[in-house]
């Protein structure tokens, strides 16, 4: 209720879409959203904020009538907190590996230290949490502690890790698939895209609390306007975001709107 009264475009919703041999299931969780990318007799899953999420993804997949053996990896899009904390949880449970970029990858070995957004950033961003909806943490979110996805965090996942994908490396298993680096919100960010589909999987480097807007939570600029560009320059016909519902409908990127300052 909160969350269709304070985000102009309401709460994230269950939305299947397939286009040219390829399916995305947006499945809302707890702090953000999971996408299921639907192969041939293969299942990838991208980011799972929340335990309290894995029972309703587990359901979404029966209810698509794919089994839990299809399931070959999942992947954060980005190691914050809201995006990991049921990640290594699933993994191990379903014995699948986790599929990391090369930044994430370094991270979670500790070979690198990842930047996070300033306190100001952070403090804008705090108007957002009743935008989604006041989602408060379970006990078994806390059990784990500040272990994922919290400034100075190891990261260590116990499930099995793909090697890391380079930008611009196909998916394991999933054909059409790409990986992309995506920096600017966070320093692992990496982008999910099937140019023949015209779909990208954004995590938070595009979000869609006022129909579809750059992220104004960053941790690196330059490096975001990179990425901006980049995306830009992509087929893309469909925005699955992390927070928000997809955005679609003509020209979904030139829609994008960049939010004033005073705004969340």
């Amino acid at each position: 209720m909160l969350a269709r009264l304070l985000a102009p475009s309401g709460p994230a919703r269950f939305r299947r879409v397939g286009r040219a041999g390829a399916e995305v299931v947006a499945v809302p969780g707890r702090y953000c959203v999971t996408h299921l990318l639907l192969g041939p007799g293969s299942v990838g899953v991208v980011d799972l904020g929340s335990q309290a999420d894995i029972p309703v993804v587990l359901d979404a997949l029966r209810g698509l009538g794919r089994l839990t053996s299809e399931v070959c990896w999942v992947a954060p899009s980005h190691l914050h907190f809201d995006h990991v904390l049921a990640i290594d949880v699933l993994a191990r449970r379903l014995g699948v590996p986790i599929l990391l970029g090369r930044v994430a990858h370094d991270a979670s070995n500790g070979r690198r230290r990842l930047r996070f957004p300033s306190r100001l950033h952070l403090l804008r961003a705090v108007a957002t949490w009743p935008m989604q909806g006041l989602p408060f943490p379970p006990l078994a979110d806390w059990r784990g502690g500040f272990g994922f996805g919290f400034p100075g965090a190891p990261n260590r996942f116990h499930a099995d890790l793909l090697p890391p994908l380079v930008h611009g490396a196909p998916l394991p298993r999933l054909p059409g698939w790409f990986l992309l680096d995506g920096p600017g919100h966070a320093d692992d960010a990496v982008l999910f895209h099937h140019p023949g589909a015209g779909f990208l999987v954004a995590g938070d480097t595009v979000r869609n609390f006022y129909g579809g807007e750059w992220n104004p939570l960053l941790c690196d600029r330059a490096d975001y306007s990179r990425t901006q560009a980049l995306i830009r320059s992509l087929p893309v016909d469909t925005i699955f975001p992390a927070h928000g519902p997809i955005v679609d409908g003509p020209d979904p990127i030139a829609r994008l709107r960049t939010t004033s300052s005073w705004m969340p």
